[in-house]
C-alpha cells in the first residue's frame, strides 16, 4: 500500500543534538538534522507518493507535473525563476521515483528564508501554463527517443517492463511516448490537486539551520491544501513461469548488455539485510564472485556486478554484464552457472566475514554528514520504517548468520523463474540464446519499439 498517513506526534529527538521530527497542525512532518559545520543548508519538500499513481495510459504524468514546478509561478515565469536560483547562489533538483518524489536543493545560511519561499511557491502556486506543458512534452519525448541511442538506458528500461509486465513496476517513470503526449493540463492540475497536499508532504532540513528556524519557516511559508496522502493499493509481484528471454534488437551490435533477474525483496522483508549481504558475496564488490570469475580469470566483460532493489513490495535483484557480441552467451552461460551455485550451495564463512566487515565499515560514509542522516529520515518517514531501521543496520548485519544468508538465497531468489535481456543484434544471439539450459521463450523486440 502506498501514500500511508504519517504518525501524529507533536516533537521527537532523533539521532542527535539538534535533530528534530515534528508534525504541523495540517499533518505536514518536518525533520530537521542541524549541522553548523558549514554554512549551507540542505532542504527538500518530499512526497509519499511517486510514478505509481500514474493513470494507465498516462504514464510520466509525476514526472511532467514535477518539471513543471520549475517553470514558474502565477507571478514569475521560468527564466525569472531561474536568474531568482542562481542570485541566491542556490542549487535547485526534482528527482522523481516508484513511490515517492523529491524537490529540493542547497543554499548559503544568510539565504534561506529567500530560497526556501522560492521553494515553496513553485510548489504551491505553479501556473501549470499551456506553452510550459508543451515546451516540457516536446523535451520529454526528445528524451524518450534519445534513449535509442544509449544501450545501457534501454535495456534497463526493457528488462524492468519485461519482468514486472502489467504489474505498476513496470511503468516507466519517464513515461512512454504517446502516454506522455496524451497528458493535458487538466490532468497535471487534477495531479497536482491530489497528491500536493499536507498529509503527503515531508520538509527536511539540514545544516546550519536549527529546529525552531526550520518549524518558523513551514509555518510561514508552506501553505498546502489539507489532505491525507492518497491511498493506492500495488499488489505484490509476480514472476512469469520459467526462463525467459528478450532480446532488444540492435543490428550490427558489437557490444552487448545484458540484465538478468528475478524477484528480491522489499525494505521491510525479514531477509532483507540477509539477502543484501549474499549480494556483496555474489556481485556487490569489485573482488566478489560474479567479477572475479567473469571479469578477472576470463575476461568476458570489463565489468560484471549484481544489485538488490528496494521498495515496499518486492522489487528486482539483477546482475548485469556488457560482454563483446561474440562473447556474450559464454558470459550469460557461466552468469547462470555462477548464479545456480550461490543458491545451491550458499556462502562460505569467510566470504560472509568480508561481506559484513565491507557493510559495518562502509556504513561510516552513509552518516558523515548531516544531509546524508537527513535523507535516511526521509527514508524512514516515506516508506513508514521503523526508527532504528538505518541506525541499527550494522548491528542487524552483525548479527546476520551463514545460515540466514543462505535461507534468504533460496527462500527469495528463484531458479527456475526469471528474465533475461540483452541488447544486442537479434540474427547473431537468438540461436546461441536458445539454446541456453531451461529457456522456454527467446522474444525479439526492435529497438526503437521500447520508447
Amino acid at each position: 500500500m502506498t501514500g500511508r498517513a504519517p504518525k501524529q506526534v507533536t516533537a521527537l529527538a532523533a539521532s542527535g543534538p539538534g535533530a528534530a521530527r515534528l508534525v504541523t497542525a495540517a499533518g505536514t512532518v518536518v525533520l530537521c538534522e542541524e549541522s553548523h559545520a558549514l554554512p549551507l543548508v540542505y532542504m527538500g519538500l518530499s512526497l509519499r507518493t511517486g510514478s505509481l499513481h500514474d493513470p494507465r495510459g498516462l504514464e510520466g504524468l509525476t514526472r511532467v507535473c514535477s518539471r513543471m514546478l520549475r517553470m514558474g509561478t502565477r507571478k514569475l515565469e521560468a527564466p525569472a525563476v531561474e536568474e531568482r536560483i542562481d542570485a541566491l547562489g542556490a542549487q535547485l533538483s526534482i528527482g522523481c521515483a516508484s513511490s515517492y518524489l523529491h524537490i529540493g536543493g542547497a543554499v548559503v545560511e544568510h539565504n534561506l528564508e529567500a530560497f526556501f519561499s522560492l521553494l515553496c511557491a513553485l510548489v504551491t502556486t505553479p501556473a501549470f501554463r499551456a506553452r510550459d506543458l508543451a515546451r516540457v512534452k516536446r523535451e520529454t519525448v526528445a528524451e524518450l527517443a534519445s534513449i535509442c541511442d544509449d544501450d545501457r538506458v534501454l535495456c534497463g528500461r526493457s528488462f524492468r517492463a519485461f519482468t514486472f509486465g502489467e504489474h505498476p513496476y513496470g511503468r516507466p517513470i519517464s513515461g512512454r511516448l504517446q502516454s506522455v503526449q496524451a497528458i493535458s493540463r487538466a490532468d497535471v492540475l487534477a495531479h497536482h490537486a491530489r497528491h500536493y497536499v499536507s498529509e503527503n508532504m515531508v520538509v527536511g532540513f539540514s545544516g546550519a539551520i536549527t529546529p525552531a528556524r526550520a518549524a518558523q519557516l513551514v509555518e510561514r511559508h508552506l501553505t498546502l491544501p489539507r489532505g491525507r496522502a492518497p491511498v493506492d493499493i500495488v499488489k505484490p509481484p509476480r514472476m512469469s513461469k520459467g526462463r525467459r528471454v528478450l532480446i532488444v534488437d540492435k543490428p550490427e551490435r558489437t557490444q552487448t548488455q545484458i540484465l538478468i533477474g528475478t524477484l528480491g525483496t522489499h525494505v521491510d522483508d525479514p531477509d532483507h539485510t540477509a539477502l543484501g549481504v549474499g549480494n556483496v558475496i555474489f556481485g556487490g564488490l569489485f573482488t566478489a564472485r560474479l567479477t572475479r570469475e567473469v571479469r578477472g580469470k576470463r575476461g568476458l566483460s570489463y565489468g560484471a556486478s549484481s544489485g538488490l532493489g528496494h521498495d515496499r513490495e518486492r522489487e528486482l535483484w539483477s546482475m548485469s554484464t556488457f560482454p563483446s557480441a561474440k562473447d556474450a552467451c559464454a558470459c550469460i552461460a557461466l552468469q547462470l552457472r555462477l548464479y545456480e551455485e550461490w543458491i545451491k550451495h550458499g556462502v562460505r564463512a569467510s566470504e560472509l566475514r568480508m561481506a559484513k566487515s565491507f557493510l559495518v565499515k562502509s556504513n561510516a560514509f552513509e552518516i558523515d554528514t548531516a544531509a546524508k542522516r537527513l535523507d535516511q529520515r526521509v527514508e524512514r518517514e516515506v516508506f513508514d520504517l521503523p526508527d532504528d531501521y538505518h541506525s541499527g543496520f550494522t548491528a542487524r548485519v552483525n548479527a546476520v548468520t551463514r545460515a540466514e544468508v543462505n535461507a534468504a538465497l533460496k527462500r527469495r531468489l528463484s531458479l527456475k523463474d526469471f528474465t533475461l535481456v540483452v541488447v544486442a543484434s537479434a540474427k547473431d544471439l537468438k540461436p546461441g540464446l536458445s539454446r541456453l539450459p531451461g529457456v522456454s521463450r527467446v522474444s525479439v523486440v526492435p529497438f526503437d519499439r521500447v520508447t
